[in-house]
């Protein structure tokens, strides 16, 4: 081999140059390593940032949508809360309005209660004063007269406006109306009146002509038609 390279020194010297190459290349190597480490480093620490950053991030979603929830499901409490209030206020003006209507029903059972009553005295007490020397047919009469006339469009529709009409009916003209006393037999009279009991023909007037002043009986033959008598009194529409 020392033949082939020329001399044992020229071998040598190869050999030198040869590894000496070897060591650059290969300190060329290392530095090429070292120098690529960083990026290496640098690429995992971004890639460990991205990570970080997206769990992060999900955290911070996982917390925005649990402050959503709890914000929803105060919002649906209070909403609760209120749907409850509101319905209890209601029930409770319902009740009251319901109670204000059946005390206003009440008080207007109660005025017609004494309406009712007054129209009956009222009723009594003219029946007794024109016809309380009737029996209890000639009373009846003179009080279907008096409702014939409530129910009538040319008079007044109550007792009260027809009895104290001016000028039609002469115990209130002359004050008797005030001083009699009703009896049983005219307070049964009214009452089978008022329950129904009718045999006037529909008569709106009667007189006594006995009692009558002649003007007042011209005026009632010549105006009117008789439709019955009975007892003391003629009844005429």
């Amino acid at each position: 081999m020392a033949e082939r390279f020329g001399s044992e020194a020229e071998y040598m010297r190869r050999i030198r140059i040869i590894t000496t190459v070897l060591y650059m290349v290969f300190a060329v190597e290392i530095v090429s390593a070292w120098e690529k480490k960083p990026n290496a480093i640098e690429a995992a620490a971004f890639t460990q940032t991205i990570v970080y950053g997206e769990v992060e991030g999900e955290n911070q979603l996982a917390l925005q949508e649990l402050a959503a929830r709890a914000d929803y499901a105060k919002m649906k409490t209070l909403e609760r809360e209120r749907c409850n209030e509101y319905c209890a206020l209601e029930n409770q003006l319902e009740e009251e309005e319901h109670e204000l209507s059946w005390k206003r029903e009440q008080r207007r059972k109660a005025r017609e209660q004494k309406k009712r009553r007054e129209e009956r005295a009222i009723l009594e007490r003219i029946v007794e004063a024109e016809a309380g020397d009737q029996d209890l047919k000639g009373r009846i009469l003179v009080a279907n007269v008096i409702m014939n006339r409530v129910k009538s469009s040319h008079f007044p529709d109550s007792v009260r406006g027809v009895v104290f009409a001016h000028r039609q009916f002469s115990p209130i003209a002359n004050g008797s109306y005030y001083r009699v006393t009703v009896s049983e037999k005219t307070k049964k009279a009214v009452q089978k009146a008022v329950k129904g009991t009718d045999y006037s023909k529909g008569a709106l007037y009667f007189m006594c002509r006995s009692a009558s002043t002649p003007s007042n009986v011209a005026w009632f033959d010549r105006a009117l038609t008789k439709v019955k008598e009975y007892g003391c009194h003629e009844f005429f529409k």
